[in-house]
């Protein structure tokens, strides 16, 4: 079930056309049902019944390890968000004053706050590589490596343009620095493209469920390297060690449970994480590839439309080792990123890019040629 038939279950995608899951993908009204139901119930049985707690928060940990069964070599820990998954592994990182980091200009404000705050506290060297250089990002890091490398952080498809980047080349070249890692920030890549971080060669991979696999905000998760554990310092171990505070007078605790419940501590709201686990069935069951490529093929029909339009430009790979996905930028000369607003005049959402003077789209799998027949009509009206 794709395009009109899951529009159906879908408010938002029905009273306008929603082209912004780059941002927030509108969740189906089952899944919700499901995770209000499910909510219900530890409201009503007392969120704080042991019994009804640890049930709950076995559940994230069941969906966890569905998870690590597509996403095989490494152990998955779900986080608040996205952001918070890439502070357990900047702040779980042993820096030492003079530790270089190498990024993109590409990067979200995730990263970009992140980095500056670590390189405040551990007096670090950030190097940027330009993505829109026809010299290529693979090139630019292998010339920015050094012994004082220690981490690679790269975005798997850029927020700014939706390019995929070279993630599998990029990790080629970063092995001859046994001391270096790759955090690659895939926020912009699941239920977009196929992700297998292992395959690419990530150590670490962050992804979100409220994007593309239409899951509501508040979840997100990090996968580590089974090998790659202990190079972070940000794992809390057993909860029986825990509580025994007097113990610290010997030193910090080493007892872990070797699985992404190790990035876990802490109350939340874990009924809430049901509906992206129904959209994980759906993905997971419908074919994460089959939904990569409907959505690809609306990408290339709006691309070949778009280009009629004199007044607008696609933001186009600068090099053949960068890839466009279903997430695409189009630049405007007369209204730049004003023409989300002008959009939005005609109920179409989507996202305004000062940066790159035009708007972002998101082809989703709810999304249908009549939302791109209604974006035409409504760009040729103005």
């Amino acid at each position: 079930m794709y395009g009109h038939d899951l529009k159906l279950l879908i408010p938002a995608a029905m009273n306008r056309t929603y082209l912004n899951v780059g941002t927030l993908g509108p969740t189906p009204g089952t899944a919700l049902a499901a995770a209000t139901a499910r909510e219900l119930e530890w409201i009503e049985s007392g969120p704080g019944q042991p019994q009804s707690y640890l049930e709950a928060r076995s559940r994230i940990r069941q969906f966890a390890e569905r998870i690590e069964r597509a996403m095989p070599g490494g152990v998955v820990a779900l986080t608040e968000n996205n952001s918070t998954a890439l502070l357990r592994v900047f702040w779980g990182i042993a820096f030492q004053p003079g530790d270089e980091v190498i990024t993109t200009n590409h990067e979200h404000g995730a990263v970009v706050q992140a980095l500056s705050s670590v390189m405040r506290r551990f007096d670090l060297k950030i190097r940027v590589v330009d993505v829109d250089a026809p010299t290529g990002v693979v090139n630019q890091i292998r010339q920015a490596l050094s012994e004082k490398t220690r981490l690679v952080v790269v975005s798997h498809v850029s927020y700014l343009t939706g390019w995929e980047l070279p993630i599998g080349s990029i990790a080629e070249v970063i092995q001859a620095w046994p001391q270096c890692r790759l955090l690659v920030d895939g926020a912009q890549a699941l239920g977009n493209i196929m992700v297998d971080p292992a395959a690419v060669g990530a150590d670490f991979y962050v992804f979100c469920g409220h994007k593309w696999m239409l899951a509501p905000a508040g979840w997100a998760g990090l996968w580590v390297r089974q090998d790659r554990q202990i190079d972070l310092t940000t794992r809390w171990p057993l909860e029986r060690v825990q509580a025994e505070v007097e113990s610290l007078a010997n030193g910090p605790f080493d007892v872990y449970t070797m699985t992404g419940a190790d990035w876990e501590y802490g109350t939340r709201p874990w009924p809430r994480i049901t509906a992206w686990s129904i959209m994980w069935d759906y993905f997971e069951e419908e074919g994460f590839l089959h939904h990569a490529l409907y959505q690809r093929s609306l990408a290339e029909e709006a691309q070949a439309r778009l280009e009629a339009f004199p007044d607008l430009r696609l933001d186009k790979p600068p090099s053949s080792e960068l890839r466009q996905t279903a997430l695409m930028t189009v630049q405007s000369q007369s209204f730049g990123s004003g023409l989300a607003d002008i959009l939005l005049r005609s109920r179409i959402v989507v996202k305004g890019e000062p940066r790159r003077q035009g708007i972002r789209i998101s082809w989703a799998v709810f999304n249908t040629v009549d939302d791109l027949d209604q974006l035409i009509h409504a760009l040729w009206a103005w």
